[in-house]
């Protein structure tokens, strides 16, 4: 009995070295999405990716690939174990099923309505979205009571990006879009559309933007090990200061 104790306790010793090996080199994907992700010279920076890769430096994990995709394209390959990780991902029930998320979001991130300023429109209830042309973005975890009562109540047109929808709403050719709110400022001010306003006192949803982590690839260990890095550095004035320069 000690015997087998001790082969299956080298067995696991073992497994845990494998695995811990594996872990220190990782493959992420991301899509461009300002201020969370942006493009500089052809490569990737924005907030969430200084944190997530500040946090990988203190794991002593190289990253030996990030690369930016479509969103679509790069929650597949997430989901296909073609990738060790994403970000930045709300949180979606059917996407553990092949991911782990960490306990901790890289940052909390508010859904909000726009529309035109010139249009006065009011948002309280859902039921002030009745009969409006609607442009959301395909793939995005929007609530699903959300999406039922949109598909239901409004006339949706869904896109590729954001910007498009922000471009559309401009052109008075949707009524309202729904876009989360430092992506959305950061849109406005891009393309200078100072004419479009959000509506910032019912949030359609809050929602932690997290890393996901491949089941295949990564153990639910090192995704443990990873929150509580995250924890300490969202503690750290480097946290606070990343949060100024991308969201002001």
């Amino acid at each position: 009995m000690n015997f087998r104790i001790l082969f299956l306790s080298f067995c696991l010793c073992i497994f845990s070295t494998v695995v811990s090996a594996d872990e220190k080199k990782m493959s992420i994907v991301c899509d461009i999405w300002a201020p969370y992700q942006i493009s500089v010279d052809g490569q990737v920076d924005g907030f969430s990716t200084r944190v997530v890769k500040e946090v990988l430096k203190r794991m002593d994990v190289e990253i030996e690939l990030l690369k930016d995709y479509p969103w679509k394209r790069a929650l597949y390959m997430v989901e296909k174990s073609k990738a060790d990780a994403l970000f930045s991902a709300n949180f979606a029930d059917d996407r553990t099923q092949f991911a782990y998320y960490p306990d901790e979001p890289i940052v909390q991130s508010p859904w909000v309505i726009w529309s035109r300023e010139e249009d006065d429109f009011k948002f309280n209830t859902l039921d002030d979205l009745k009969d409006k042309k609607i442009g959301i973005v395909r793939g995005y975890s929007y609530t699903p009571e959300f999406l039922v009562f949109l598909k239901t109540h409004t006339k949706v047109e869904d896109v590729t990006a954001d910007e498009t929808n922000f471009k559309k709403l401009n052109a008075a050719r949707v009524d309202l879009t729904i876009s989360e709110l430092g992506n959305g400022y950061h849109i406005i001010k891009n393309l200078k559309l100072d004419k479009i306003v959000p509506h910032t006192d019912h949030p359609i949803k809050t929602d932690g933007l997290y890393i996901i982590f491949n089941k295949e690839r990564v153990s639910q260990a090192f995704v443990t090990r990873f929150s509580n890095e995250l924890k300490k550095l969202k503690k750290e004035s480097v946290y606070q200061i990343w949060h100024e320069d991308f969201f002001q």
